[in-house]
């Protein structure tokens, strides 16, 4: 307990003493000892010193305020000459012990000590402590000397070690208690640090977590772009081809009603898929959001003929894929040959092969009918080639004897190519 009361106590005079480290205080602590000390000499009280004065010199007690008042003044610099001070104090403290010692000239002595056991180097502490350690035992020989009793030569030793070295313990124990007071603010100021570094670490985290959102639902909106011009145009080319159709032939109320059906069902086909895809981007919806993807099983509803061909079963990435090329591809056929497109679908050495091809129309007089030049986003080539490369597959088209043909080969077991980014 006593411990421990000890420490608070010692924890105390820490926190005094840093809040005091300015000059003013410590000129403000010299003069109160200067008072203190006139005040002392004023009444009387006795010293430390010899009991009669060793040097014979007229009124004592002004030389010893004379003395007095020097140390008091050297207290002013204790803080950055410590050892200096405390060598001027004590030769002025052995002056005036010759005089007959005063009480307050102890006290000039006693806080010069301190200041070094607080402010000193560790050298000049282990030093200033050898210097006073001696000085104790050299007083215990000297009593042994004179030929004191042993209760005596203990009590000038423990009187001697209570003057001079009681400074010592006191004053580290203020300097321990105020590094580690120190030390702690400093591991406060590195795990605020740290809890900086933390949250900025963590927006950091956030931003990139935000930006990785927004790259995300930027690529889904490029793919649901690609989708809906790979549905849209299919059905827009069937509506042109149809008009073309109609156009081209003599009149014929029939034909003609039934070329205005296919061409309302494939704006209404075409507005349907329009209307589905603005309605999931106005909702701000993700993938989850929109119906599954047609697959190679539903290549049959789209303007193309299947001549009896059974259509292989594939995976879901494969048949969408597949699915999406068939459409753009039945476009272009459209658009560069004559009549009704064939698909064919078949699987050999773990790849998918599909083909659609039909006609190229004859020119007339040498001459492409400019009815069919119909109008182009120029990306349906590359919007079927990308798709393909993101499986490792790849897609051709062409002429080839009088035919325009379009060929993908996609791998069943999918593995995307080295540099392709997946739409």
């Amino acid at each position: 307990m006593l411990v421990a009361q000890g420490r608070r106590a010692a924890l105390a005079v820490s926190r005094w003493w840093s809040a005091r480290a300015s000059g003013a205080t410590d000129r403000a602590d010299a003069l109160g000892l200067l008072a203190l000390g006139l005040a002392l000499l004023a009444l009387d009280v006795g010293g430390v010193g010899p009991t009669s004065p060793v040097l014979d010199v007229p009124a004592p007690r002004a030389w010893q305020g004379a003395l007095l008042l020097a140390a008091t003044l050297l207290l002013a610099s204790k803080r950055r000459r410590p050892v200096a001070v405390l060598v001027a104090v004590a030769v002025l403290g052995v002056v005036d012990a010759l005089l007959g010692g005063g009480l307050g000239m102890y006290l000039v002595l006693f806080d010069a000590l301190f200041a070094v056991a607080v402010h000193a180097s560790a050298r000049a502490r282990r030093c200033t402590q050898g210097v006073v350690g001696a000085g104790v035992l050299a007083g215990a020989v000297a009593a042994v000397v004179a030929g004191l009793t042993a209760r005596d030569v203990v009590q000038v030793v423990l009187v001697l070690v209570a003057m001079f070295l009681t400074p010592f313990w006191w004053g580290g124990d203020v300097r321990r208690t105020a590094e580690l007071a120190r030390s702690e603010a400093r591991r406060a100021d590195l795990e605020r640090e740290r809890a900086d570094l933390a949250r900025a670490h963590a927006d950091d985290a956030a931003r990139i977590a935000a930006l990785d959102r927004a790259t995300a639902v930027q690529d889904e909106r490029a793919g649901m772009a690609r989708d809906l011009h790979d549905a849209v145009a299919g059905h827009l080319a069937a509506v042109a081809i149809h008009a073309e159709a109609a156009l081209a032939r003599p009149a014929d109320p029939a034909q003609d009603r039934t070329a205005l059906r296919a061409v309302r069902a494939g704006a209404l086909d075409a507005l349907t898929e329009m209307r589905a895809m603005i309605l999931v981007l106005r909702a701000g919806a993700g993938v989850d959001a929109l119906p599954a993807p047609p697959g190679l099983d539903q290549v049959g509803a789209l303007d193309v003929d299947l001549g009896g061909t059974t259509l292989p079963t594939v995976s879901a990435a494969v048949g969408q894929t597949a699915y999406r090329i068939a459409q753009e591809a039945v476009t272009n056929a459209h658009k560069h040959g004559s009549g009704r497109p064939v698909l064919t679908a078949r699987t050999s050495g773990g790849t998918l092969h599909l083909e659609v091809r039909n006609a190229v129309p004859v020119p007339v007089g040498g001459r492409r009918d400019p009815a069919r030049d119909l109008p182009s986003s120029a990306s349906g080539l590359a919007s079927m080639r990308e798709r393909a490369a993101v499986l490792g597959g790849g897609v051709t088209a062409g002429t080839e004897e009088g035919t325009w043909v379009v060929r993908a080969r996609l791998p069943l077991d999918p593995a995307p190519a080295t540099g392709e980014v997946p739409s």
